[in-house]
C-alpha cells in the first residue's frame, strides 16, 4: 500500500495523507484526506491491497469535491465500522467537527481539540488554519 506521506507518530503509529480504505466489504476504497493508523495495524497490512478496515482516526476536509452529503456517509459508515473519531475541517468557517462514540462537537478557533487517541494532550484550532 502507497500513501502519499507516512509521518509516524513514535511508537503510536503512522498518520498518512490519501489513506485508502474500505470500511465494509461491499464498498469500493475510499481516500481518507488523512488518516491515524496504530502502528501494529499498518504493519499487519498486506503491501498494494486494501483491505476492509476502517482508520481509529479519519480527517476529511469540506470542498467542493467533498461535500457536507458525501462526507456525512462516510461519517456514518467509517463510524459504524469501526473508526473512533471523524473529523471535518471546514477550512470556509474555520471550524472542526468531531464525532466520535459520544457525539459530535464543534471546535472552533480560540479552542482545543482533545487528542484522546494519542493520550489525552490536545491541539489548538488555531494551529489547523495557521497556513
Amino acid at each position: 500500500m502507497s500513501v502519499c506521506s507516512k509521518p509516524t507518530l513514535g511508537d503510536h503509529g503512522v498518520v498518512a495523507t490519501e489513506f485508502p480504505y474500505r470500511p465494509v466489504v461491499n464498498l469500493q476504497f475510499w481516500f481518507a484526506a488523512v488518516a491515524y493508523v496504530p502502528q501494529s495495524d499498518w504493519d499487519a497490512m498486506p503491501p498494494n491491497d486494501y483491505p476492509v478496515y476502517s482508520p481509529p482516526l479519519v480527517i476529511e476536509v469540506l470542498s467542493p469535491s467533498n461535500t457536507p452529503a458525501k462526507i456525512n456517509r462516510q461519517r456514518i459508515i467509517a463510524m459504524s465500522a469501526g473508526t473512533q473519531e471523524f473529523w471535518v475541517v471546514d477550512p470556509d468557517n474555520r471550524t472542526v467537527q468531531i464525532t466520535d462514540q459520544r457525539g459530535t462537537n464543534v471546535y472552533e478557533c480560540g479552542s482545543i481539540i482533545p487528542l484522546t487517541l494519542f493520550g489525552g494532550t490536545g491541539l489548538a484550532v488555531d494551529a489547523i488554519f495557521s497556513q
